[in-house]
């Protein structure tokens, strides 16, 4: 069988990130996620046994490492501002499915308002995507006891290339 990348998994999923959580909603069992993302925050993972964070400043993986999938789960809480670019989500037979990246932000033109009504709660109508500040983006991961790398022990070697000329020993000329 040739892998298609190009050809979507069975299944359908969504990424919500509002007042200083996101999650993740699906109806199939998810065993991988890749944020892409720009902006700032401290970023703490709220995943459930068997599962991994890693990142840097704009990308993060999330990983299930004993089959253990997830459908609907707080992924991580956050302080600080970010904007999702990307999402990659794989489901339990490795293969990405569909996932919408679901705006929370608040516009006035959504809002449904009269001026004949006094409103008291004007959180309705702030932007609930950021959280605190944070001026780099930093990640509070768990120890997930995996084996240690002595770096001490890593050989460096270096590659040698060849290549081979062959000239044709004759004037170029036609």
């Amino acid at each position: 069988m040739k892998y298609d990348k190009t050809k979507l998994g069975y299944g359908k999923s969504s990424i919500i990130c509002n007042d200083g959580e996101c999650s993740i909603e699906s109806y199939v069992d998810i065993l991988g996620i890749e944020i892409d993302f720009v902006g700032t925050a401290d970023i703490t993972p709220t995943l459930p046994d068997g599962w991994i964070m890693q990142g840097n400043k704009n990308k993060m993986l999330l990983i299930g490492l004993q089959g253990s999938p997830i459908k609907n789960q707080k992924l991580f809480t956050y302080e600080g501002s970010f904007t999702i670019k990307k999402v990659i989500v794989a489901n339990n037979e490795a293969k990405r499915i569909v996932c919408n990246i679901e705006k929370v932000n608040p516009t006035w033109t959504e809002q449904n308002w009269s001026m004949d009504i006094e409103a008291d709660q004007w959180d309705n109508f702030k932007s609930k995507v950021k959280k605190g500040k944070a001026t780099q983006t930093k990640y509070n991961l768990p120890d997930y006891k995996l084996p240690k790398v002595d770096k001490t022990k890593i050989k460096k070697t270096k590659r040698r290339t060849t290549s081979s000329r062959v000239s044709s020993g004759g004037s170029g000329g036609y």
